[in-house]
């Protein structure tokens, strides 16, 4: 039977590819995986070590911080050639050399960072020009230079902490996020223009040991370089990085997943198609387990060349990510692909493990052939299209369990309940998918119909063996599904975000003061916006901390805000009131929103609240949240006056005019406080393009993962479709005997395919969209004003796109069907 098995290898190479198709796809989705794992850990290992080569010794403080006087005590220490103070975080506001105050990208207090006081101690890559070497330097990021037009020898000036301005000349540029830091100053610049007069960590060079710093410290953790080292790279790969690695790893497992389905059915069509040599073989002495083995060892030799060629193929993945991650920013620009022996020991176990159980019941089934069955002149496997009642209790006990988790996990906000549902729910749709798809598959199919006979052909075939079209479906209705709950989830917190940040009445801009208490914005900026002809008149508000603020048996401490009545009511339609009227509002009354009346107790209008000792009567109870541009509570300025003293507004509330561009109220804006430091923006326009970009990258990133599982589902059409033309290849000489043309024929294995990968589309989107509402009121339903949505249109694109998915898939087997000659009948 060996010589049997290579001789059905060679000579049914063919066949033998076809089958690994989607094995050495999943095989190169798990090699990439696990090969740009390895590669982003060296990478990161390679930077860190590089980050800290040259120290000799890294100190964080014990019981008392370093100061100065420490960095002085270190330094003086033999061998030591230099000390590196680092500061945990500092804030900047840096204005250029005509007073304007940059702002990233409408705040003014940035983060800054410690430049090296020797470059060998740079956390950062220099990019143009040189480090800080005396007091009146500093280096910026290089993104913020170019977007700038800034060059080594601009001039800036650093404001301090008693506003005082500072002359600065740039002398080189820094790779780097702006958001980790604007500028680089030296640690005395640092320490007296920031105010910072402690030191996070002491980073030193020179022939010193660690056991002579730890003496001069005292109470202090002290490690050598290598260690520091490890300790960098530990931090990185605790974080995301390594979050993203693994969920990388997930998603390729589910492409895994989906392969030994796709496997699976491939080996059944193969082995349908011998059925008549199997049965020779039977007659010429071969036993069952003879059978079996020599079944099971072809699979192992596809899985192997599955899983040289896959392996390949993931190195070619892993080296375009690494481009695209380098390219971006997102990964060092040491990343590099390099040989994983792990990558290389998985693939090989994956390539042939798939193999080999999608073959087993296959193979097992194979056994069954009876010798007698030499004599028949069927050569394809007619299926038994009955569905046992086991299977059938199995799938219905499965989906009620699943169903019931699934809507326990959204009642009770219980994530992990859901996945169990959710996985429970996918099991029941690969039992039932027989039951369920010849009555869809009619159903999806009708309006093929329409084409004539090869419509109603194509609606026959995929209902005439149900298991087959359910094996081949099922693959592709759960990447599909995922789809739906990943665009389902993401569509319902980007709606939520944005009502969140709207508010049905939010501001078009807010201007805040960030200057020291008392935080008051400047004289007449209200009266010089207002002058301002894109803007309307901007609307002054006052806000204070408040500890105990007292309702219905509830407590809670906010910020509240002052604001005069006629202008809450102008800005505020009375159609968001849900309890109250706002023209009650006024001195000793409060307008509360709805997610305070909630936190205080349930509040209504003509309830009190007490505010510290004070007590306050509610006036009205209006739509929102914490984020409402008027507060959670909104009191009358008088008061604010009698409570906590006259003062000039910390905020300002802005709309633009009917018909003007957002941008060019912005710019009007940005003109009026170009050399006012102390005032922030906040733009909801580019709040709400932020959000939708973060969104898309998530989608982006989701659509790519989920990508892998559904390509190989889409590849399992194509196959099963290449296979099916083969094992049907008398049935098709048939109908052109009959008179069906090739055109006809064609039309026929096209719209089979559609209809499949349409059938998936169906379902999938529906247990999608079920899962997906389940899936995010589990995830995300702590927040009480979670908003479920569903993106109709790109739920439309997903159904239309698995069509011509389908189509495309049948495209290949559909031409070489159309080949087919009526004389190979009497074959």
């Amino acid at each position: 039977m060996l010589r049997v098995a290579l001789s059905r290898i060679r000579y049914q190479f063919g066949s033998l590819l076809l089958v690994s198709l989607a094995v050495a796809a999943a095989v190169a989705f798990i090699a990439a995986s696990f090969t740009l794992g390895d590669a982003i850990r060296a990478a990161v290992y390679r930077e860190t070590a590089a980050q800290a080569a040259h120290v000799a010794a890294h100190a964080t403080p014990g019981d008392a911080p370093f100061t100065d006087a420490t960095v002085r005590a270190v330094a003086a220490l033999p061998g030591v050639t230099a000390v590196q103070p680092r500061a945990d975080f500092g804030t900047i506001t840096l204005l250029q050399s005509d007073g304007t105050v940059v702002r990233v990208p409408g705040q003014p207090i940035l983060s800054a960072f410690v430049a090296p006081v020797d470059p060998v101690l740079s956390e950062r890559e220099l990019t143009a020009g040189r480090f800080p070497a005396r007091s009146g330097e500093l280096v910026v990021p290089k993104a913020l230079a170019d977007e700038r037009g800034w060059k080594p020898g601009t001039t800036l000036q650093v404001l301090d902490t008693d506003r005082g301005r500072h002359r600065f000349t740039i002398t080189g540029t820094v790779d780097g996020r702006v958001e980790a830091g604007v500028a680089g100053l030296l640690p005395a610049d640092y320490s007296s223009l920031l105010g910072v007069r402690e030191w996070s960590a002491l980073d030193v060079t020179g022939p010193v040991t660690p056991d002579a710093v730890r003496t001069a410290l005292g109470p202090a953790t002290v490690v050598s370089g290598a260690e520091y080292a490890d300790q960098l790279a530990s931090a990185q790969l605790g974080g995301s990085i390594t979050a993203i690695i693994d969920g990388l790893k997930l998603f390729a497992w589910v492409a895994v997943a989906v392969a030994v389905a796709v496997a699976y059915n491939a080996f059944g069509i193969v082995l349908a198609q011998r059925r008549r040599e199997v049965a020779l073989v039977r007659c010429v002495g071969a036993g069952r387990g003879q059978v079996f083995r020599a079944t099971v060892l072809e699979a192992g030799v596809a899985g192997l060349v599955a899983a040289v060629a896959g392996y390949v193929a993931g190195q070619g993945l892993t080296a375009v990510a690494t481009y695209g991650l380098t390219s971006a920013g997102l990964a060092p620009d040491s990343l590099r692909v390099t040989f994983s022996p792990v990558a290389a020991g998985v693939a090989l176990i994956v390539g042939v493990s798939v193999s080999v159980l999608a073959a087993v019941l296959p193979a097992w089934s194979a056994t069954r052939v009876a010798p007698v069955r030499a004599l028949s002149d069927q050569g394809e496997l007619i299926e038994d299209a009955r569905v046992g009642r086991v299977r059938l209790a199995a799938g219905v006990l499965l989906l009620a369990i699943g169903s019931a988790l699934a809507w326990y996990a959204a009642d009770q906000r219980d994530s992990w309940t859901g996945i169990g549902g959710g996985f429970l729910v996918m099991l029941a749709l690969l039992a039932l998918g027989p039951v369920v798809v010849g009555p869809l598959v009619r159903i999806v199919g009708f309006p093929g119909r329409l084409a004539g006979a090869a419509g109603h052909l194509a609606a026959a075939n995929g209902a005439r063996n149900p298991r087959r079209t359910a094996a081949v479906t099922n693959a592709l209705t759960i990447g599909i599904g995922l789809a739906t709950v990943m665009l389902v989830g993401f569509a319902s917190l980007e709606k939520t975000a944005n009502a969140q940040l709207t508010g049905s009445y939010s501001a078009d801009f807010t201007l805040t003061s960030v200057a020291p208490a008392p935080a008051t914005l400047p004289t007449g900026l209200a009266a010089a916006l207002a002058e301002r002809s894109p803007l309307q008149t901007p609307v002054p508000v006052r806000s204070h901390d408040v500890d105990r603020i007292t309702g219905k048996n509830a407590t809670l401490g906010t910020s509240v805000l002052a604001l005069g009545p006629d202008a809450l009511r102008a800005h505020l339609p009375s159609k968001f009131t849900l309890s109250g009227d706002l023209r009650d509002f006024g001195p000793g009354r409060v307008v509360v929103t709805a997610k305070a009346a909630k936190d205080l107790g349930g509040l209504v209008a003509g309830d009190t609240v007490r505010i510290e000792n004070t007590a306050v009567r509610v006036a009205a109870v209006v739509e929102g949240g914490y984020s409402s541009p008027f507060g959670p509570l909104t009191f009358d300025p008088s008061d604010f006056d009698r409570w906590y003293g006259s003062a000039g507004p910390t905020g300002l509330l802005i709309w633009a005019k009917s018909g003007v561009d957002a941008a060019d109220a912005r710019a009007a804006i940005d003109d009026a406080i170009a050399a006012l430091p102390d005032v922030e923006v906040q733009d909801l326009a580019g709040l709400l393009a932020d959000l939708e970009s973060q969104i898309n990258g998530y989608l982006t990133a989701g659509g790519l993962l989920i990508g892998m599982a559904v390509f190989i589902a889409v590849l399992g059409v194509m196959v099963t479709l290449t296979l099916s033309v083969l094992e049907r290849r008398r049935e098709i000489a048939v109908l052109r005997a009959l008179g069906l043309t090739r055109g006809q024929l064609y039309t026929t294995l096209t719209l089979e395919g559609a209809i499949m990968a349409l059938l998936a589309a169906v379902v999938g989107t529906a247990l999608g969209i079920g899962l997906g509402i389940a899936g995010t009121l589990a995830a995300f339903g702590v927040q009480d004003d979670l908003l479920i949505a569903l993106p109709v249109r790109m739920i439309a694109g997903v159904l239309v796109g698995a069509a011509v998915i389908g189509v495309l898939a049948a495209l290949p087997p559909a031409r070489r069907a159309s080949k087919t000659a009526p004389v190979a009948a009497l074959g």
